[in-house]
């Protein structure tokens, strides 16, 4: 009972009630013209005009069949869905903010930080097209003078965080798709306003749908009443919202320009494994000191300028740069990726090293909801004698993605990419690695959301320690986990594999 009530008196309940409310009211008015004006004819040609404009676009062709499906099927209520949250199209303030967003890259990005690392000079011929593809899209630097350690529990990231917290001494910079007050979000909130006190700037921006269950509606108020700078990033209203797809699922900490924390986790308690929810919840962090922080800096404080009110606006951007350089094995170049243009820089470098691997390439991911073009990818570097294989979990957060996870393994199982469950529960953790060469550690998930509509950050690792680290994640993980054979799979019943087909074609809309 106390649950049921929590639930009907939450935001997200009133929030989700008011959308389907405006829904209904835009279906059942366009029936009744429909049926009142005899307009049928001019509502096929809208959703035939729709189609077509959707079949134009440059979107992956599983998201556009999967809209013209659903308007071909149900023409009204399928042509006011895409209109809200499948149209694009971007309106007059969101292309000037868009503008501004990009701008900064050359204003602030290209001259302010000299240091980085030549490319051609230091990397292999493959990692090289890599390290040029990503900065000629994102203009995020190649890094040297990088100290970097990895961590592969989320579990440990508490003790770590609060003890770089406690060494800020000028600013601090955080920004999660989710807070949630508990253990960690408590810990963390102390020590900011301690550092307040003490004259230390605190910018901190949380994602208002990702956070819209954990953190109460004005909690961005609450947090500036502490002196802490907080903006939520995409506020929901109760009206019905075009770009209310676009979420910061970003996730990183920033100390005084020379500390960096970033990985899987979010600010909430099920990620350090104090509150178990979905048995173990296997996620992964890493922490940069020196150069290749700037990446990180610049990313949080270009889309803080997109997000922030005008008095919370930075305008010199130098007095956040990195003030020490680390000796570091290795090198780094971390990305952000934006729903704001038609690049989608994550799932591309994923793409990257697939196609480069040469021995084994290997993938940690909550969700595996794939376009023909990644499968394809997968599928031709298994068929080349490449040892591909994908971790999943085995207990899902989500259900319904969970089921749309398992009906991508068929055919992924039949071309010889292998596939193992976390069997102690939840796996949350996004990373590539391949060769011993190079990894991708980052947010950004195996998914439609991740590479089309979120926000979303990385790292990549070329060679030194991070490599031998993450790998030896990923052999401890293995033995955690049930690897899923095409025969076992295909066992399934006929109504699961009835289920899995509706869901790969749904898959691009949920």
């Amino acid at each position: 009972m106390r649950r049921f009530l929590k639930l009907i008196t939450g935001r997200l309940f009133w929030t989700f009630l008011s959308f389907f409310i405006q829904m209904g009211m835009i279906f059942f008015l366009l029936r009744y013209v429909e049926s009142r004006f005899g307009l049928a004819l001019v509502n096929s040609l809208i959703g035939i005009l729709l189609s077509l404009m959707i079949f134009s676009r440059d979107d992956a062709p599983e998201y556009r069949l999967s809209w013209i499906l659903l308007i071909m099927v149900v023409p009204v209520f399928g042509s006011v869905m895409y209109l809200i949250f499948g149209n694009k199209k971007k309106g007059i303030v969101q292309e000037k903010r868009m503008r501004l967003y990009h701008e900064m890259k050359s204003t602030h990005m290209i001259d302010a930080f000299p240091k980085s690392v030549e490319p051609e000079r230091n990397l292999s011929p493959d990692n090289l097209k890599l390290a040029s593809y990503i900065s000629s899209l994102s203009e995020s630097r190649l890094f040297g003078n990088t100290d970097v350690k990895y961590m592969p529990l989320g579990d440990e990231c508490l003790s770590v965080m609060l003890e770089e917290l406690e060494k800020a001494e000028h600013f601090i910079l955080m920004e999660y798709f989710i807070y949630q007050k508990g253990v960690f979000w408590d810990s963390v909130l102390e020590v900011l306003r301690r550092k307040v006190l003490d004259g230390v700037e605190v910018l901190l921006m949380y994602d208002d749908m990702g956070s819209i269950g954990t953190l109460p509606r004005n909690y961005d108020k609450t947090l500036r009443r502490y002196g802490i700078k907080a903006v939520k990033f995409n506020p929901v209203r109760l009206r019905l919202n075009p770009k209310l797809n676009y979420r910061d699922h970003r996730k990183v900490c920033v100390i005084d320009g020379n500390v960096a924390i970033s990985g899987g986790i979010n600010i909430a308690d099920e990620y350090i494994n104090r509150t178990i929810r979905f048995g173990h919840w296997k996620d992964n962090a890493f922490i940069l000191r020196g150069d290749g922080v700037w990446n990180y800096t610049f990313m949080f404080l270009q889309l803080w300028t997109y997000s922030a009110p005008k008095d919370f606006q930075v305008t010199d951007f130098s007095s956040y740069m990195p003030t020490i350089s680390c000796p570091g094995k290795g090198f780094v170049q971390s990305f952000g990726d934006s729903p704001l243009d038609e690049v989608t820089v994550a799932e591309n470098a994923y793409m990257h090293v697939i196609n480069m691997a040469k021995r084994y390439v290997w993938i940690s991911t909550p969700y595996l909801i794939l376009d023909s073009s990644m499968i394809n990818a997968l599928i031709m570097t298994a068929k080349s004698g490449v040892d591909v294989r994908i971790i999943t979990p085995s207990i899902p957060d989500k259900k319904m993605v969970y089921a749309i996870t398992k009906a991508n393994y068929r055919q992924l199982l039949a071309n010889g990419v292998k596939i193992y469950e976390y069997v102690p529960g939840f796996i949350h953790s996004k990373m590539f690695l391949s060769d011993d060469d190079v990894s991708i550690v980052g947010t950004t998930n195996m998914d439609y959301r991740s590479f089309f509509l979120h926000f979303e950050s990385g790292s990549v690792f070329y060679g030194g320690d991070m490599i031998g680290e993450v790998k030896s994640d990923f052999l401890d993980t293995f033995n955690l986990c049930h690897e899923v054979t095409y025969k076992e799979f295909q066992s399934r019943s006929v109504v699961m594999k009835l289920f899995a087909v509706l869901f790969k074609i749904a898959a691009p809309l949920l």
